[in-house]
């Protein structure tokens, strides 16, 4: 599928995402969670929702303490059971765009990604703005994350504290060239966006979005 109608898939997704039941909402999360085993990115998945553990906890603790309602307990008339209902599914909602996000990232390569961004930008040249200056300094950025990452586990599996390994990250980062691997080896970023400059979607695949947000919408929500 084209990089271009896969982005789109995901805003339509994003879009309709919060319009969708709890039930729906749990068996979408089953069904990314098993595409996500199946691409053999399983574990970054859980690395993403660790990461953003708090903010499901804040979710759900606003939601379930702050949402009026019949109370789950009569112990606890402060807790809902509306606002257990809606705690759960703001979550789920906020799981599921993670795992399409992580899911696109790991079915899309860097270069057919930033050249769908480009494609997707590209009205906005009518306004001043040049979608390939921002696909170069993206791609660059999105190239530095891996290094950076590896440096921050490098850290931490020498146990230091947080202050220290902050200081040591920083110290690599002005010894080590900013410049990405693959700039290092000679290839020039054009040439890489180039590599991708690519066709459009073929007819086919235009319907697809649309098809998605209509299959979203008659859902019973």
């Amino acid at each position: 599928m084209n990089p271009l109608i896969r982005i789109l898939c995901l805003l339509v997704l994003a879009a309709m995402l919060p319009a969708l039941s709890l039930p729906l909402l749990a068996l979408l999360a089953l069904l990314l969670v098993a595409a996500q085993a199946w691409a053999g990115s399983l574990p970054r998945l859980l690395q993403g929702v660790l990461r953003l553990r708090w903010l499901f906890l804040a979710i759900f603790v606003l939601y379930l303490g702050f949402t009026p309602g019949d109370p789950w307990l009569a112990s606890l008339p402060g807790l809902s059971r509306e606002g257990l209902y809606e705690g759960a599914r703001r979550a789920l909602v906020l799981f599921d765009l993670l795992a399409a996000v992580y899911l696109l990232l790991a079915l899309t390569r860097l270069e057919a990604l930033v050249q769908g961004l480009v494609q997707l930008l590209y009205p906005l040249r009518v306004f001043g703005f040049d979608p390939t200056v921002f696909a170069r300094r993206l791609a660059l950025a999105m190239d530095r994350v891996g290094a950076l990452q590896a440096q921050v586990a490098a850290i931490r599996a020498h146990g230091r504290g947080w202050l220290d390994g902050a200081a040591a990250l920083m110290r690599d980062l002005e010894q080590t060239s900013l410049v990405p691997a693959s700039a290092a080896r000679g290839a020039a970023p054009d040439s890489t966006l180039a590599s991708t400059a690519a066709s459009l979607p073929r007819w086919w695949e235009w319907p697809l979005p649309p098809l998605l947000a209509l299959l979203l919408w008659k859902l019973p929500l």
